[in-house]
């Protein structure tokens, strides 16, 4: 990318360790109560005329998001401009809380609708109290007939306070106008900084009501958490902003929320317009780690006043380009292979990164990344350009998705200067068939990869379940052909990776009675034909299970045993539990409930069954994920003490790897390992 790259701060309400005269960056709304009271002065211009305006002068200077102001201009239309302007729009916008281009800088409407009062009604304005008032009194809606018109107002406070009053919205025109279904209620700073919408064509102001806003400190700093990569808000982090403020340096350590908003906001009291030095990330607070990237032109700085608004779009941009490839597998019917792009152009540092086990197809590229997410954004942080693949049809034979693999690793070499290299990163299944791929030099691949990852991969093969008896015999007994789980554990995929299949099954109502024989034919097969591609290509790996040299899985129960597969109930049968050695101990972890496996359902004559269990389709072993030379993986042995079954690890087949010290699930790719890898790419680039 070769860009000019700064992190971002993501900016929020929620403040720690601000100090003295710290403040929330966005204005705090409240209910306040209605008052009756009627601005003194008749507005002659904006009065008795359809899309009028009319500047007024303040009797002081109203401070609105770090700049002030002396006039406003009053439209017909239900809203108002803070200083000399112009203000006679019909349309009413829809405010976000980064603002419209539709509407105008420093607008403040409490109901921005299409009044004519050249048909009926009047403007007031003046000083009421220690408020300056606007007053839109009865008017008529465009194209209203009958009599009853709507009554609100603004107030103005010289702290900058802000107050919507509504008296009569509901009125003559009915409920194409009433109670604010056709109007706009908020305000807006900039068009391209910040706003507070209250409601867009929504009936939901009421009659004798007010709302009050208060102004936010003197400096304020905001960004949009919009994530690309999970096409939803950010859901908290932690970061420190330094920032200069006069002769001061200072800085604002903080936890980001967010509510229905996609904006996080922080701020503390300076004078004059602070200087943005840097931000620092921790983690968020699910424990991942954090960086961000900016977009094509890096983040636009908005100064306004005392205010600074930091503007993104978004934490991290969604995917933008795409490169389609017809893919026939076996024969059959082609599919649509994908390769996600976050960039258009030439590439000079890309990263690859080949999905993982998906046999229903079901998965997108964000979803994906919800593992690999926050080592996507560093890694764009740094320059480099991240490119995801998927498969055209999650559900075939490993060894077909060679040529996909082969196909991308072209397209993107074929974006770079003549004689680049890629890296390229395999998640899970992606891992063992990039290792295929590499093993059979397909298109060859081999003289176009600088290095490869195997993040999380059964390069030994998975156990998908116990082969005959526990979870994958509760699946394949007791649920249909079309339950997801049973789906992901009976597909070409997982045959092809599990060290042994259930197939013929003698099925029970009574779970322990249920039993299954099974073969390991597929994975011999498959894992018999892959070798290790040459050295000369450095590998890593990444295991997010427990690697400790001797016992390996001690720490992944806490008693040194994993998941017991239990059930509770009333039952006629001695035999309540599951037998304490029916427990999977490469078998991923996750609680389903009773509904996801119920063997019983009231087919019972002692009760009704419930069932408590650890179970995911996915592998969770260290030894197979590194692949540990010299030592096959054997049928585990139905017994409480799974652990020492596997032998030392001595992964040789590796330049470097790294695991954790505890169960991670297989879902989350942890700062720690993070950290590793982004090292490695560095080093490799």
């Amino acid at each position: 990318m070769n860009r000019t790259l700064k992190q971002s701060a993501l900016l929020t309400a929620l403040m720690m360790g601000l100090g003295a005269g710290s403040a929330s960056a966005n204005y705090n709304t409240s209910t306040a109560a209605y008052d009756a009271s009627s601005a003194p002065t008749l507005l002659s211009t904006v009065s008795g005329c359809d899309d009028c305006s009319e500047v007024v002068n303040l009797p002081f200077a109203f401070p609105f998001y770090g700049k002030t102001f002396t006039q406003v201009t009053v439209s017909s239309n239900g809203y108002l401009v803070l200083g000399s302007t112009t203000a006679s729009s019909i349309s009413n916008p829809q405010l976000s809380w980064s603002g419209s281009t539709a509407a105008p800088a420093g607008m403040i409407a409490p109901m921005w609708d299409d009044w004519n009062p050249g048909a009926g009604g009047d403007v007031y304005a003046g000083a009421v109290g220690s408020a300056y008032v606007v007053e839109w009194r009865n008017l008529y809606h465009y194209g209203q007939s009958a009599t009853g018109g709507y009554t609100f107002k603004v107030k103005l406070f010289s702290d900058g306070a802000i107050e919507f009053h509504y008296g009569t919205v509901t009125g003559g025109y009915g409920a194409g106008a009433d109670n604010g279904s056709s109007a706009t209620s908020g305000f807006q700073e900039g068009q391209n900084t910040v706003a507070h919408p209250v409601s867009y064509n929504e009936a939901i102001l009421s009659n004798f009501t007010a709302r009050r806003f208060t102004r936010p400190g003197a400096a304020g700093l905001y960004v949009n958490i919009r994530d690309g990569l999970f096409n939803q808000p950010r859901p908290g982090l932690l970061y420190t902003l330094d920032y200069t403020c006069g002769s001061s340096n200072l800085s604002i350590s903080t936890v980001s929320t967010t509510s229905n908003d996609e904006w996080a906001r922080a701020a503390a009291a300076c004078a004059q317009t602070p200087t943005i030095r840097g931000t620092r990330f921790g983690g968020d607070i699910s424990g991942y780690s954090v960086s961000t990237y900016p977009l094509a032109g890096g983040e636009t700085v908005i100064t306004s006043g005392t205010y600074v608004f930091l503007k993104r779009s978004d934490v991290t941009p969604r995917q933008t380009q795409q490169s389609a490839f017809s893919v026939t597998y076996a024969g059959t019917t082609p599919y649509r292979a994908v390769l996600d792009y976050w960039q258009s152009g030439p590439l000079d540092k890309p990263l690859l990164i080949i999905t993982g086990f998906d046999p229903l197809n079901e998965d997108s590229t964000a979803n994906y990344l919800m593992l690999m997410g926050d080592l996507v954004r560093t890694l764009n942080a740094e320059g480099f350009d991240v490119i995801i693949g998927k498969h055209g049809d999650g559900n075939q034979r490993l060894g077909w998705f060679r040529g996909e693999v082969a196909a991308w690793v072209d397209d993107i070499v074929g974006r770079m200067p003549a004689g680049s290299k890629v890296q390229v990163a395999g998640i899970s299944q992606g891992g063992v068939v990039l290792r295929d791929t590499l093993h059979n030099n397909t298109n060859n691949i081999l003289s176009k990869v600088k290095a490869w990852y195997s993040v999380d991969s059964p390069q030994l093969g998975a156990n998908l379940g116990r082969a005959y008896r526990g979870v994958q015999t509760l699946l394949m007994c007791h649920q249909s052909a079309t339950h997801p789980g049973r789906r992901k554990l009976t597909s070409p995929p997982a045959y092809d990776m599990a060290y042994s299949m259930a197939t013929t099954c003698s099925c029970d109502n009574e779970p322990e009675n249920s039993t299954c024989s099974n073969t390991s034919g597929y994975h011999d097969l498959y894992y018999g034909s892959i070798g290790w591609p040459s050295s000369a290509i450095p590998r890593y790996a990444l295991a997010f299970s427990d690697a400790n040299p001797t016992n390996g899985f001690t720490k992944m129960g806490g008693d040194s045993r994993l998941f017991d597969f239990t059930y509770t109930g009333w039952f006629c049968s001695e035999d309540r539990d599951w037998e304490p050695g029916q427990r999977d101990c490469v078998a991923g972890s996750r609680s389903i409930t009773a509904a996801d496996v119920n063997t019983d359902e009231g087919a019972s004559l002692c009760g009704t069954f419930r069932l408590r269990l650890q179970f995911e389709p996915a592998f969770i072993n260290a030894d197979s994920a590194l692949a540990v030379t010299g030592n096959a993986l054997g049928t585990e042995t139905a017994s409480s003490s799974c652990p020492v079954n596997y032998s030392s690890l001595a992964p040789t087949q590796w330049k470097d790897w790294a695991s954790n010290d505890y169960n991670e699930n297989h879902e989350v790719l942890t700062s720690a390992l993070a950290n590793r890898m982004l090292s490695w790419v560095r080093a490799e680039q």
